[in-house]
């Protein structure tokens, strides 16, 4: 079962703004396209602060197997999560919502 953790508009210009909520957490992000440097390297960097930006986290762009629609892999890291990185999907609504929402952040919990 996969947990909401934020809700996402998509503007024009492809960066992503909205916010990441967790028991501990709520912080508005912004999402930004970038140019890969490498095969390996992000092609999205995730941002937070209110107009002051620091960098929390990359996005790499996925193609889901059964659906073959595209989502981000987003890596997510702040001293409020320990050492643990916070992994999440990025996914497009089927429908926006009535607030503008086009994108939530999925968190699946894994077994390690």
């Amino acid at each position: 079962m996969a947990i909401t953790l934020g809700a996402f508009t998509k503007s024009a210009n492809g960066n992503f703004t909205g916010t990441l909520n967790t028991l501990n957490v709520t912080a508005s992000l912004v999402i930004v396209p970038v140019d890969k440097m490498s095969a390996n390297a992000p092609d999205h960097r995730v941002y937070a602060g209110n107009g002051n930006r620091y960098e929390v986290g990359s996005g790499w762009s996925q193609i889901a197997k059964s659906s073959g629609e595209t989502y981000l892999n987003l890596k997510i890291g702040a001293p409020e999560f320990g050492p643990n990185w916070v992994r999440a999907r990025l996914v497009k609504l089927e429908q926006p919502g009535e607030d503008g929402t086009t994108h939530v952040a999925l968190w699946e919990p894994r077994d390690r």
